[in-house]
């Protein structure tokens, strides 16, 4: 077996890019500690490595134009820097295979999502000049699962299922990730264990679709069972939850939420529309009054609940009246944040075969006004949090105010909460919430 400490330099290092989601990021530090655990060195200097490897999105073509910019702009590194291998991974080079490998004659290995296990084997094969080229399915369980983590120390994203069974018009993960397969309670729970014995105090529960965890495992979904063994895990103090399909938020999820201290009280759940004409199209849930009273069961149970939504502006046949209609929804439903997405038409999907009718200036016009709507919200609904004192971790230590992010916003996507005080980063501190600042919360800490 190849290792990092072979071909003619010792501890061969290693750098890598890692684009797209936090799903994406996960698969990212697998790998980097598939790596380390090899032997090879990590680097995060592209100019002082000798293998360089993009973990590729290809989501929409912003996403996969910026993968291919970027595998070009890693190539250069072969001239200014040392480069000898150059490796791409995950979403875009599942999804076009063969296709990018023939384009790319760059590239000296690639590993698909399904089997970036193999990042180790990719790597030796690219570095001897074989040009090696892996796209199975992952097993979700009895696979190894070494992690170097990317984000803070204190916060880190737990993957519990892999893949997607949603039939989504505009979406092409199904044909990236596969079929959903939900991780195995005892695995989770494991490495959960282990996360929070280097540190880690919030858990970011993550997948395709959260809420269907555990239906092809035991019968039906079983996310709550999941949260309560989760919840078990010493010192963690915020479990946040992420990407909850509308259908899928049951009372029975929604007491577990409520019940458990750790569970922070916040909910992802991206919508994509609230026009039934335009949900029936994209294939999502389209009966509107459920949504409105899945969400008004959220808030009755859990009154300081955070919700998070996103919405997709510009789908095919997507008419004034039904923006308008969007935009009245943003105003009555009053979320916390709210994400706007212009559509873009995949390959593949069945919203492909409906043409891009929408003009672009229109999509961005409309989602200007969307943002704007919540823009104008955002100050009153933010404010129903003053006086609450809530757990905030500092996230960025300052002289006389710190930066810190509590319950209420999730990492690297909402807003944080200004400490007064010095303090450590990772510090976890009582604060009183005394000020809104549009996404963001002013405190004091509260002795």
């Amino acid at each position: 077996m190849i290792t990092g400490e072979v071909m003619g330099f010792m501890a061969a290092r290693v750098g890598m890019v890692s684009l797209g989601c936090p799903k994406n990021r996960v698969d990212s530090e697998v790998m980097l500690g598939l790596l380390e655990k090899a032997g090879y060195e990590l680097t995060p200097q592209a100019g002082q490595a000798d293998v360089l490897i993009v973990n590729t999105c290809g989501f929409i073509d912003a996403a996969k134009q910026e993968s291919i910019d970027t595998i070009l702009e890693m190539n250069n590194y072969r001239e200014r820097g040392q480069l000898k291998a150059l490796v791409v991974a995950g979403c875009l080079s599942q999804r076009y295979q063969r296709h990018l490998w023939d384009e790319l004659p760059e590239v000296d290995a690639m590993v698909g999502t399904g089997e970036f296990q193999r990042i180790v084997e990719a790597v030796e094969g690219a570095l001897v000049g074989t040009r090696p080229a892996f796209w199975g399915e992952m097993p979700v369980s009895g696979v190894e699962r070494p992690r170097v983590l990317t984000t803070p120390s204190y916060s880190a994203y737990l993957k519990i299922a892999e893949g997607c069974d949603h039939s989504c018009a505009f979406c092409a993960i199904p044909q990236m990730r596969g079929g959903y397969r939900s991780r195995p309670l005892a695995d989770i729970v494991a490495e959960a264990r282990h996360l929070a014995q280097t540190g880690v105090r919030e858990l970011v529960l993550i997948a395709q679709d959260s809420t269907i965890w555990g239906h092809d495992l035991y019968g039906m979904p079983q996310l709550p069972r999941l949260l309560y063994a989760l919840a078990e895990i010493p010192d963690i103090i915020f479990i946040r939850l992420m990407y909850s399909y509308p259908t899928q938020v049951t009372r029975e999820l929604v007491q577990a939420i409520r019940d458990l201290p750790m569970v922070a009280p916040y909910l992802d759940m991206p919508l994509q529309h609230a026009h039934p004409e335009v949900l029936r199209k994209m294939g999502r849930p389209f009966k509107r009054e459920r949504t409105e009273r899945v969400l008004a069961m959220v808030r009755d149970a859990i009154p300081d609940v955070t919700l998070r939504t996103t919405f997709i502006v510009g789908f095919p046949g997507e008419t004034e009246e039904h923006h308008q209609e969007l935009l009245r929804f943003i105003e009555k439903m009053r979320f916390d944040h709210v994400g706007i997405f212009t559509y873009s038409p995949e390959e593949g999907t069945r919203a492909e075969e409906l043409g891009d009718p929408v003009p672009e200036t229109v999509k961005q016009r409309r989602r200007r006004e969307a943002m704007l709507v919540q823009r104008r919200l955002v100050s009153s609904v933010r404010g129903r949090h003053l006086g609450r004192i809530l757990p905030t971790i500092i996230e960025e230590t300052g002289a006389t105010v710190s930066v810190g992010r509590g319950a209420t916003d999730a990492p690297g996507i909402d807003g944080v909460t200004y400490v007064k005080g010095r303090w450590s980063v990772g510090d976890v501190v009582m604060a009183r919430i005394i000020g809104v600042q549009e996404y963001d919360l002013k405190a004091e800490p509260h002795c």
